[in-house]
């Protein structure tokens, strides 16, 4: 008895050291069945480390991400109901905005020549577009990252979010701004490319700051950058949910 409780606690002390030196390498707490599930949960999910699997789609330990384990259709269409609901909003403030942002002449946004637009997206290459350097370079990037965390910030892996996030950035080309004018070759090019980076960074950096708790100024700074992850998780911790199954 007492050389399996002295060869029980050399394991432990040897993975928690390994935990120390390599605090990103914890696969081993999703070895579900093993010693590790002798010890108490909640002291696991409140310490310094996160828990999930590392790098592909972590999470932290204190601050669980909304249907972690659903699946992806579930998280894409939340991640979608909040992006139309965006783009509403944006197309809405692009109309009444001065044509100097926009871009979009007015007098001639009638019915008949917005379909005409639409058809002509389907009928004709994209085009270089005139908007200002702002709004192509400094908007689309951050309309990229606000789709590729719709679902990035509900768990979905890297490969996933960057499929979302090119698939909404040819809706908003072809679909919602095709009434209005013809694709642009930037925006179909920035948007998607510079949102994955802009987004992973953001999605990694909101996750940092999570471990023990948002501070007043990490909350103001995720709500800037990182928008999705707010609406999707907001800033209070939930009960951890193992994998159904496990």
């Amino acid at each position: 008895m007492k050389l399996r409780l002295l060869i029980g606690l050399l394991l432990f002390f040897a993975i928690e050291a390994r935990c120390k030196v390599f605090p990103r390498d914890l696969r081993m707490w999703e070895l579900h069945g093993t010693l590790w599930n002798k010890i108490n949960f909640q002291a696991v999910s409140k310490s310094k480390y996160l828990i999930g699997n590392y790098p592909e789609d972590y999470i932290s330990g204190y601050h669980p991400l909304r249907n972690e384990y659903a699946k992806f259709g579930t998280k894409a269409l939340r991640g979608s109901l909040f992006i139309f609901g965006f783009e509403i909003c944006s197309s809405t403030f692009l109309y009444y905005s001065p044509e100097l942002i926009s871009k979009w002449d007015k007098s001639k946004l009638t019915l008949e020549n917005c379909l005409n637009n639409f058809k002509r997206a389907y009928s004709e290459p994209p085009v270089i577009d005139n908007d200002l350097w702002i709004v192509n370079y400094v908007g689309h990037p951050y309309q990229g990252a606000y789709f590729y965390n719709a679902v990035r910030s509900q768990n979905a892996s890297v490969l996933q979010s960057s499929l979302f996030c090119f698939g909404h950035s040819m809706l908003w080309e072809y679909v919602t701004e095709a009434f209005f004018e013809q694709p642009s070759i930037q925006d179909l090019i920035v948007t998607p490319i510079t949102g994955i980076v802009f987004g992973e960074l953001a999605h990694r950096a909101t996750i940092r700051m999570g471990r023990n708790g948002f501070t007043w100024y990490e909350k103001g700074l995720i709500i800037l950058i990182n928008p999705m992850y707010v609406l999707n998780n907001g800033f209070k911790s939930r009960p951890l949910k193992q994998k159904s199954g496990d």
